[in-house]
């Protein structure tokens, strides 16, 4: 399939036209040039630790964006559900340098977080945890100082609940990744070795002493690629409301009848 087929456009904005895939019902070999593209968008963000076409079988959901049938940008995510916690991890998320002012990342994150809520219907759902794993600290102080408020009204990785604890063991043992220390539940072991390439001594590339506090001594996010998983858990009502907000912030009334993500999951 090229990667401007029409069964996976979701919706366009300013001249970037954004497609979904859900890679649970895809075939894998008729996705071969979506892959390829996307593939080469990783390769100039980073090191990666497997070939992509690996990768992303392991995956559940995939969206991208394209601008005159080049993919500059794709979100892969996955989806699990524990004790009426349903999780999204949005697993990697890369966008080319030259596009980066575009809000690409940002609005293939909504589509993602929309089409979940307008596709799956999971019974017993009571709340939403939105999840995304780093070993830069540069995203992952950028974690704790967009937390002031969120440890306030919910639970997240720097204030969490048992119960939000036991969800994210849950999905541990669900992918096999294994823990840095016990008693750091959110600090996950061999996630990207390797793929750190900026130079550890650069201050700009430091965790807060405020964020070390959440980490074992031993955390090493160069060589062994450890990572800091951070979650929020939200209500399913308000998450429903806040979701459609960032929607209406990223898009406008536009997506109100597309498919996948307007108000019928079918249209």
């Amino acid at each position: 399939m090229p990667v401007d087929h029409q069964d996976f456009r979701i919706i366009e904005r300013e001249g970037i036209n954004y497609y979904l895939v859900d890679l649970r019902k895809a075939a894998m070999n008729a996705l071969r040039d979506i892959i390829e593209g996307c593939a080469i968008v990783e390769q100039e963000c980073w090191k990666p630790q497997e070939d992509f076409s690996h990768y992303i079988q392991k995956c559940d959901m995939l969206s991208y964006a394209v601008l005159a049938r080049r993919i500059i940008g794709f979100c892969a995510g996955s989806l699990f559900v524990h004790d009426a916690i349903f999780i999204y991890s949005n697993d990697e998320t890369m966008v080319l340098r030259e596009f980066h002012h575009r809000n690409i990342a940002r609005n293939m994150v909504f589509c993602n977080m929309r089409w979940i809520l307008q596709s799956r219907h999971d019974e017993g759902i009571k709340h939403y945890a939105f999840m995304s794993i780093s070993g830069n600290p540069r995203i992952v102080n950028g974690y704790y100082n967009h937390s002031f408020l969120i440890k306030i009204l919910f639970d997240c990785s720097f204030k969490a609940s048992d119960k939000l604890i036991r969800a994210l063991d849950a999905y541990r043992h669900q992918y096999k990744i294994s823990l840095v220390h016990e008693d750091y539940p959110f600090c996950l072991k061999n996630m990207f070795p390797g793929s750190n390439t900026f130079n550890p001594s650069d201050q700009r590339f430091q965790f807060l002493k405020r964020v070390k506090r959440n980490m074992p001594a031993d955390f090493d996010h160069m060589e062994r690629g450890d990572a800091f998983a951070f979650l929020v858990k939200l209500p399913a009502w308000f998450t429903r409301t806040f979701v459609f907000g960032l929607m209406v912030l990223a898009f406008g009334r536009r997506f109100f009848s597309r498919r996948g993500i307007g108000f019928f999951a079918g249209n």
